[in-house]
């Protein structure tokens, strides 16, 4: 079977996976990037990466890249400290058991990761693959850039996505430069501000869930681990006060050198404590366009004032943060449940351009994921058609709106969110 080119709108994880994929199946296409270089900005921290989501990388990547995936993870290690932030103390009350098999603990209040997994990837079937562990934890910057490897040629950069029309042979899409370019089919996967969404499902608007995070990442030095709380120095953690923002984190330990083992073509990674500092937006104290406009050392400021009133052994993650690493971010949300979505022979959505979720799920990037490998598998068995991109929704469906609701429960046990109905 022959192949028409197919346009990516985003770089991201979902749209570089799938990528992947087509090019391991010579598939052709092109990925149109908006950002003017590969490293014009930081792209994200710590990705748990597990279940079906784990299964579908492995589905889109080369064995070699494969390789070098799993020789960039860090240690999955074991276990879920509940500490109140005050005191360091442990909080009352069940915790997580140490399953080490799935992204649901995130959360960190909810079930088990198996029982989460089983919970989003029921109905679509939980899959399993002698080559995939259950979970790995991933640098995000470094699954981007692997990603990229050996698609240099497939990239255009400085490609803002304005519009589409449909033609008789495909799609037209129109960038923000003036170039035009043709190709079978448009996949949307831009992320939650998805300009392909907007005009192929302009009802379907994500929710302000009225909750914000700062993520950030505190080098694990010498000084700091003496500093910190010994019962959250290794595997998961989550530190609360009362109603006030809270933190979710994880240690980040890598057995092996991404430069090496790259041989230069990926940046080495220190170790570190990933964390995401969140609660509701009237207790972040800023109004929406303050908070967006905080640069790395105002939202670490920011980060400091939150928790001025936490013991020393907690308070320090912030205090010995990388300050050029913290970031703010407005949580939305898509609503679980099915959009009105047209049909349509030519034009599609993937991740976060289709079922926008919290991360306190641990299922964005697993969804992701699954989308690629799904809509990839289509491709391969059947080319592209409109009863092809109905069968690529509907089977997303089956595992995304588990995923979203999965993300809401999560996100009311740690955030204090109240709920997609009563969000704006």
């Amino acid at each position: 079977m022959s192949f028409p080119r197919i346009l990516i709108a985003g770089g991201g994880i979902g749209g570089l996976a799938l990528a992947q994929g087509l090019k391991r199946h010579n598939i052709p296409f092109t990925v149109f990037e908006k950002d003017l270089s590969p490293n014009a900005r930081a792209q994200g921290y710590r990705i748990r990466i597990a279940a079906n989501g784990a299964v579908a990388l492995h589905d889109c990547l080369s064995e070699e890249h494969w390789s070098l995936f799993e020789r960039t993870c860090a240690n999955v290690e074991p276990g879920l400290a509940r500490l109140n932030a005050l005191d360091a103390m442990k909080l009352p009350g069940p915790g997580m058991p140490d399953t080490g098999s799935g992204a649901g603990a995130e959360a960190g209040l909810g079930p088990s990761q198996q029982a989460h997994a089983q919970l989003v990837w029921g109905k679509a079937g939980l899959k399993s693959d002698p080559h995939v562990k259950p979970v790995y934890a991933v640098e995000g910057e470094t699954l981007r850039s692997l990603f990229m490897l050996g698609l240099e040629d497939h990239i255009k950069y400085g490609r803002s996505f304005v519009k589409h029309e449909t033609t008789e042979k495909g799609v037209k899409a129109f960038f923000s430069d003036g170039i035009i370019e043709e190709g079978a089919l448009l996949v949307g996967a831009e992320g939650v501000a998805s300009a392909v969404r907007k005009q192929f499902l302009p009802e379907c608007r994500y929710v302000d869930t009225g909750t914000r995070c700062l993520y950030g990442k505190t080098p694990l030095t010498d000084d700091f681990m003496a500093r910190f709380t010994p019962m959250a120095l290794s595997g998961m953690g989550v530190m609360k006060n009362t109603n006030k923002p809270g933190v979710f984190l994880e240690a980040m330990r890598f057995p092996y050198d991404a430069s090496n083992e790259s041989k230069g073509k990926l940046a080495k990674v220190n170790d570190y404590m990933y964390w995401v500092l969140g609660g509701k937006a009237e207790d972040i104290g800023l109004d929406d366009s303050q908070f967006h406009g905080l640069s790395g050392e105002a939202a670490a400021a920011l980060t400091a004032e939150l928790t001025k009133d936490w013991h020393p052994s907690t308070r320090c993650l912030f205090e010995q943060q990388d300050v050029s690493q913290c970031a703010p971010l407005r949580l939305v949300s898509a609503r679980p449940a099915r959009p009105n979505s047209k049909s349509s022979a030519s034009v599609t959505l993937l991740g976060d351009a289709a079922h926008a979720m919290m991360p306190a799920g641990g299922s964005g990037a697993n969804t992701a994921l699954a989308d690629a490998a799904l809509l990839l598998e289509l491709i391969i068995q059947e080319g592209i058609s409109d009863s092809m991109l109905t069968k690529y929704v509907n089977g997303m469906c089956k595992y995304a709106l588990p995923a979203i609701e999965g993300s809401v429960a999560g996100a009311e046990k740690l955030l204090g969110f109240k709920g997609v109905e009563g969000a704006r």
